[in-house]
């Protein structure tokens, strides 16, 4: 008995629940269109450089800091500037689940109940996230009109 209720509290002291806030969508900064920086908190506010990695749950947009080819690069300026209008001057909903490989927070961004990754995609700028080399040879594809990958 002892041992499960350990293994219960481990498993709740391990796990990264996932939580939800409202910020400004003016004070979000849009790194490109799948990953956004949050302000820094409230407690941290006055320490240079502080912000949070946010990369959108289970969409996929075109790198634009690492160019695949020219359409690619376009359409991700574009996805950039979808992701800004749909969320500038508007609350936002961040709901965390969990963290990708590379450190960032993995979260679904929402305005009024809309699912931006989800309006990404509908705007025609993002594509599903599928993992695998295979299914980002198919998406770099996708966006290159057969260049490119």
């Amino acid at each position: 008995m002892a041992n499960r209720l350990t293994l219960v509290l481990a498993t709740l002291l391990l796990a990264t629940p996932a939580y939800a806030e409202t910020v400004d969508g003016s004070r979000v900064i849009i790194i490109d269109g799948d990953t956004v920086n949050l302000p820094c908190p409230a407690a941290t506010k006055g320490q240079r450089g502080c912000s949070e990695r946010i990369r959108l749950i289970n969409i996929d947009t075109p790198e634009i800091s690492s160019v695949q080819c020219e359409a690619a690069y376009q359409l991700g300026l574009a996805a950039k500037d979808v992701l800004a209008e749909l969320i500038r001057g508007k609350p936002v909903t961040v709901r965390r689940d969990g963290r990708d490989r590379y450190g960032r927070t993995l979260a679904y961004l929402s305005v009024n109940g809309q699912d931006i990754g989800e309006a990404l995609i509908t705007a025609g700028v993002a594509l599903r996230w599928r993992p695998g080399p295979k299914a980002k040879a198919a998406r770099v594809r996708e966006w290159c009109g057969g260049a490119g990958a």
